[in-house]
């Protein structure tokens, strides 16, 4: 996957110490002559001091051997509401201020959330969203429109839901039956149009336009190529025939 990734230009990647063994497989198996821009996310355990986060980043860009990492996240969006808000501070910057990460960022579940952590540290510039065509919670949302203008970065994740998206309705467990009509529309969307459901959460993704870029996982290199293959648009009247999900 991370070969072909490479190959046919997909040269970021991201990862976290909460995600295993990946950073050690990033190390392996990238190029590192064609530089990729390599992201992390610090757990709450490595967030503990000022200190603690300078070393632990310095650790994770030895091991990917990369001169930089490309954005150094918070994994936890609350952690900065914590009384440990003002020592993240200080050592996140300290990461900037060495050079350890060329940006900071953090992984959020909404506006509010963005909001929060910008007024505790204004130097994050970069937030992992979540937004997807059957959720649209802050897709017009203002607030990040104007942040993105002013050189903030968003990067829509969870475009799938988890993969909820792509499932058969009928093997969808039955503490989210709620979510198997509304499935149902998006498939019957996509067959209408000739298109996959992959097909359609990419183009849905691709159309917000203050996203600066779509985080993704895979779990084959079929589902990779499938994604980077992907062009289509999305069809017309998409917003009448789609019903969000309920929020929980």
């Amino acid at each position: 996957i991370i070969n072909w990734a490479q190959a046919n230009g997909v040269n970021h990647f991201d990862t976290a110490i909460a995600y295993g063994d990946s950073t050690e497989i990033l190390s392996s198996s990238l190029n590192h002559s064609l530089e990729p821009d390599i992201d992390t996310k610090l757990d709450e355990k490595s967030c503990q001091s000022s200190k603690l986060i300078v070393e632990t980043a310095e650790e994770i860009r030895q091991k990917l051997g990369v001169r930089q990492l490309s954005v150094l996240y918070l994994h936890d969006e609350g952690i900065l509401q914590t009384a440990l808000g003002v020592e993240i501070s200080i050592g996140m910057k300290e990461v900037l201020n060495l050079g350890i990460a060329k940006k900071i960022g953090v992984s959020v579940y909404s506006e509010g959330s963005v909001l929060a952590c910008k007024e505790v540290l204004p130097e994050l510039t970069v937030f992992q969203v979540p937004e997807n065509i059957c959720d649209r919670r802050i897709i017009s949302s203002r607030a990040l429109q104007d942040l993105a203008k002013r050189g903030n970065s968003f990067v829509i994740r969870s475009i799938f839901l988890q993969g909820l998206l792509l499932m058969n309705p009928a093997e969808i467990p039955q503490q989210l039956t709620p979510a198997k009509a509304k499935i149902q529309e998006l498939i019957t969307l996509a067959n209408k149009n000739s298109l996959s459901v992959v097909e359609v959460c990419l183009a849905y993704a691709n159309s917000i336009s203050w996203a600066s870029g779509i985080v993704i996982g895979v779990a084959s290199l079929d589902q990779l190529k499938e994604i980077c293959n992907s062009s289509a648009s999305l069809p017309t009247a998409w917003p009448t025939s789609i019903s969000t999900l309920p929020e929980e």
